[in-house]
């Protein structure tokens, strides 16, 4: 029988917390989460906005004031209860050093904060979009965990002990960049039989998710076409180099159903990469074009 999610941590969490475990509460950008949460692979649960009661994990304040140049930077950047409980958020059992943590500076904080919206990432985050969302409509892509709607610059985490029954906010300008286009992603349920398993098939296919996304999130198509073909020759060779012309075979016998289309595709792939007037010497593949001769696929095409 699965777990009943109320919002209490202290109570959904309860076993992982008897057994040591820290817990990371995050906020999402571009992500909502509709009536109840959506519970993913090693604990990690989507809740909706307004769900989870922080009350009860005795978050101390960030003072601007303080001597600790971490804890001013978080206290700074904004985010607090109040922006927590405004966003829905991201929770997940965790292990790392309390004191080690506390110690740290606002660097390894910011280095914390993209640590843990990787993880999201990595356990289930890339295969949620590549389940969802489309290279067609970019627009319902969601933001990383951590990231907040209301100050573009921002991200943070709430960090829980229950052995102190203590919560520390850590905020700060974490990512680079983020998604602007759209209104974000309605989070749906994904059955966790679905999700790439642990050993080295799913270390491939965890890393070939997170080429897509990169393929997603890329800003033009010069950039998207670049990634495409990247994520083609990881699929075809994870583990070495191989030139494309090895590249087209492989995935040509994956896809095609017939030895016509087995030709095509491989033409296909020909006019994509290193294509030549046979009279001319002329080059006039695209890989070749915008790789090498800086060309951008929007004016090839």
């Amino acid at each position: 029988m699965g777990i009943e999610y109320t919002g209490n941590l202290l109570q959904d969490y309860k076993a992982d917390l008897e057994e040591g475990y820290h817990l990371a509460i995050m906020p999402i950008s571009r992500v909502e989460v509709e009536w109840f949460p959506r519970n993913y692979p090693a604990g990690i649960t989507f809740y909706p906005v307004e769900f989870v009661n922080l009350n009860e994990l005795g978050i101390v304040p960030n003072r601007s004031t303080s001597s600790s140049l971490a804890e001013a930077v978080s206290a700074a950047s904004g985010v607090d209860q109040g922006i927590l409980d405004r966003h829905p958020l991201v929770v997940f059992p965790c292990t790392f050093d309390w004191f080690a943590f506390c110690r740290d500076g606002f660097r390894g904080h910011l280095e914390f904060i993209r640590t843990l919206s990787d993880y999201v990432d990595r356990t289930c985050l890339n295969f949620i979009r590549y389940c969802q969302c489309s290279l067609e409509l970019i627009d319902s892509l969601p933001g990383r965990a951590g990231m907040v709607n209301s100050n573009p610059m921002m991200a943070g985490a709430l960090l829980y002990n229950h052995m102190l029954r203590e919560g520390r906010i850590i905020g700060g300008d974490a990512f680079t960049h983020r998604i602007t286009k759209g209104l974000g992603l309605p989070i749906e349920s994904i059955d966790q039989s679905r999700f790439p398993k642990k050993g080295e098939v799913g270390f491939i296919a965890n890393h070939a998710l997170a080429l897509y996304t990169a393929l997603l999130e890329a800003e033009n198509p010069t950039l998207r076409f670049i990634q495409a073909l990247s994520l083609l020759e990881f699929l075809a060779y994870p583990d070495e180099y191989k030139k494309f012309q090895n590249v087209k075979r492989i995935i040509a016998r994956y896809i095609a159903q017939d030895q016509s289309e087995y030709k095509q595709l491989l033409n296909r792939f020909f006019e994509l990469t290193g294509k030549k007037d046979e009279v001319t010497g002329q080059i006039l593949g695209y890989r070749t074009r915008v790789i090498h001769m800086g060309r951008r696929v929007e004016d090839l095409l």
